[in-house]
């Protein structure tokens, strides 16, 4: 059989494209997952549902590598929803002028006014209301209700708004900045994926297949042409064909598929013995990842708090001696149950709260390469964190940012004892910059390697419409095409691709 679409990885991307290209009943689709599929949320395991990140049963077990010296794990869902299924369910946006700054450089169709629809179209916010929200979309959102915060996350809220800070009620309206409830895709404590929200609903069409534990090993190019794809599916090699393939496989591995298949730096190819198809020597460049450094401390013995809140609150703010709005944020992260964080790279004491600055805007850029042609060999991934001056000046500026926090007169009583810093590492820019790159880490947002962009850029990788440069019929939609990475957490973002591209493709024949 041939379909008329493959779509490869089920995650926060490719599950949206795949549901909405099977509106049309007249088109087949296969989607393709390396992972586990659950047919319905009564099937769903508990760590898919209320943890507050789930890293270990449905991970692809990537190493990065951090900063010259430190390798960090690097989890990725894997799984029906993929990081949408796993995440810290927060649902932000990027703001306006990361997608005008998309626009300028050349991808017209990426402006804020023209995404805008897209981000209303997942969702179904139950608190905000008006021209920037949707009530009707797949994507439940909602915001910590005051009342739940717990002690020491009301002292963190107002010890920002002493300091200064602006109440932040709506962390999606385009001009927020400040302190307030984090909009979350969590509906009766269930962490809503794409998995629920899209595919859930989608699975009684006929038109629509989904097929699970198939690793794609290679996109099959015939004349030019994407033809079909190589996949390995039960312990057995197979052959899909397709009128178009689309991968969707994620940051990581749509590069690394890309290159396995003939696309890409053709010096680095043909040194693996792989045959070049198309010189495009972007596939893979451009990693870029959002990078925290947590303040960790020990709370007072007795402080009330329900294991259950983890992260209800947080400020997205613009760093000291920075010009680009809203360029960091900070994580008030409380571990007061280990089971809510399976597999996650902070390994912290419980019970203990964090502070996490959180660089939205960095300057470094890192790569992902293969280790082998051979696709069961990981690729290798260099984030090369605070690779710029300038990032690791805001990162430290966070880490001070957090200490005064968690020394006023609000927060301190809620600590017993800090147990990764002191005020003497504070004191010192030597020292704090030492903390930050002993401490720094993900917060599992990478983005970039095959980004879009006009013909005049030679490092592009799909044009706007996320078309792969050079091949016919191959497309490319998840968070590998961003050309820079939006200022919030990339799961809305990743989700709205999925619907933009979802337009395009079924407008084509």
């Amino acid at each position: 059989m041939e379909y008329d679409d493959v779509v490869v990885g089920a995650g926060s991307a490719g599950a949206a494209l795949a549901a909405r290209l099977s509106e049309d009943p007249d088109r087949s689709v296969l989607l393709l997952e390396a992972g586990a599929d659950y047919q319905a949320v009564e099937q769903t395991p508990d760590d898919l549902l209320r943890t507050w990140i789930s890293a270990g049963p449905h991970d692809w077990g990537f190493v990065a590598k951090a900063t010259a010296d430190r390798e960090i794990a690097y989890p990725r869902g894997k799984v029906t929803g993929g990081c949408s299924a796993v995440n810290g369910h927060i649902a932000l946006r990027g703001t306006p002028e990361d997608f005008d700054e998309w626009a300028a450089w050349g991808n017209r169709e990426w402006s804020f006014d023209k995404i805008l629809p897209y981000y209303r179209k997942l969702e179904n916010d139950r608190d905000a209301e008006g021209d920037f929200h949707g009530a009707s979309g797949p994507i439940w959102i909602e915001r910590p209700r005051r009342e739940t915060w717990q002690p020491i996350n009301k002292a963190f809220y107002d010890a920002c708004r002493e300091i200064g800070y602006a109440e932040a009620w709506d962390h999606n309206e385009p001009r927020a900045t400040g302190v307030g409830p984090w909009p979350r895709n969590r509906r009766d404590g269930v962490r809503i994926s794409t998995a629920i929200g899209y595919l859930h609903p989608a699975r009684h069409r006929l038109n629509l297949t989904i097929r699970s534990f198939c690793n794609v090993h290679r996109v099959i190019v015939e004349g030019g042409r994407a033809v079909g794809v190589a996949v390995e599916c039960g312990g057995a090699a197979q052959t899909v064909r397709a009128r178009r393939v689309t991968l969707s496989a994620g940051a990581i591995n749509s590069p690394a598929i890309l290159m396995r298949s003939g696309i890409g730096p053709r010096a680095e190819l043909e040194a693996l013995g792989v045959r070049c198809v198309v010189d495009s020597p972007g596939v893979g460049a451009n990693l870029i990842d959002h990078v925290l450094a947590p303040v960790v401390a020990i709370p007072a013995p007795g402080v009330p708090h329900d294991p259950q809140v983890t992260n209800p609150v947080g400020i997205r703010y613009t760093a000291s001696g920075s010009n680009e709005f809203n360029d960091m944020q900070m994580y008030a992260l409380n571990f007061f149950d280990k089971s809510l964080w399976i597999g996650s790279e902070l390994d912290l004491p419980v019970p203990s709260i964090a502070l996490a600055p959180g660089l939205q805007r960095p300057r470094a850029r890192g790569r992902v390469s293969l280790r082998s042609a051979d696709p069961n060999v990981p690729a290798a991934i260099d984030l090369n964190y605070l690779g710029d001056a300038e990032d690791l000046r805001r990162m430290a500026d966070g880490v001070r940012l957090a200490w005064r926090i968690m020394n006023s007169k609000r927060f301190a009583p809620y600590l017993k004892e800090f147990v990764n810093i002191n005020a003497e590492t504070v004191a010192s820019d030597a020292a704090v910059a030492d903390f930050v790159r002993a401490n720094c880490g993900t917060i599992y947002h990478p983005v970039g390697t095959a980004k879009m962009g006009p013909e005049s850029d030679p490092m592009a990788v799909v044009d706007q419409y996320c078309r792969v440069r050079g091949v016919e019929g191959l497309r490319v939609a998840d968070a590998s095409v961003m050309p820079n990475i939006v200022r919030a957490n990339t799961n809305l973002t990743c989700i709205m691709i999925g619907e933009r591209v979802a337009d395009w493709m079924r407008a084509q024949a």
